[in-house]
């Protein structure tokens, strides 16, 4: 049975599920969850991305060719959520040489996403592309300003944390 098919069996989004998946994970187990983030299932993209998450949080140490492949897959994520895992994984992984432009263009049409817990996860990725790649800081901090006009309390609080790290570290 292929991961796919086991991620596809789920009948639910019950984390246990998707936990158990990952304490079962073979060598090729990232490789294959990075292929499922551009399936055309939108599940198979939610599910996938929270496993790429989930290990992430885990520390696990990602192969750049792997975080080079996810992020020439993230244009093809078309649920909010396989977007929001996305966000979230930023702060827990080194973001490649090379990725930039493409992880920056994503972290736009996240911006732009009618859920407000995707475009407070977007700026925080503006933040770590910044803090990762010092030539964003000018960009990131355009992308922060825009977010004036922002009314989602949740999102104005994301903001203010950013902006509070952001002159820590600058």
């Amino acid at each position: 049975m292929t991961l796919r098919s086991e991620i596809a069996k789920l009948g639910s989004e019950r984390v246990s599920d998707l936990e158990a998946l990952v304490n079962t994970r073979t060598p090729s187990f990232i490789n294959q969850l990075v292929l499922l983030v551009a399936d055309d299932d939108p599940k198979i993209q939610i599910r996938s991305t929270w496993l790429l998450k989930r290990l992430a949080e885990e520390k696990t140490a990602f192969k750049s060719e792997q975080l080079i492949a996810m992020f020439d897959s993230v244009s093809a994520l078309v649920h909010w959520e396989a977007r929001l895992h996305i966000c979230q994984m930023l702060q827990h992984i080194t973001i490649p040489k090379g990725c930039e432009t493409k992880l920056a263009s994503f972290l736009v049409r996240c911006v732009d996403e009618k859920n407000r817990y995707v475009r407070a996860w977007a700026y925080s990725g503006f933040y770590e592309l910044a803090k990762q790649h010092p030539e964003y800081r000018e960009y990131s901090m355009e992308q922060l300003n825009r977010a004036d006009s922002e009314k989602s309390a949740a999102v104005k609080a994301r903001i203010r944390s950013i902006r509070k790290a952001m002159k820590e570290v600058y």
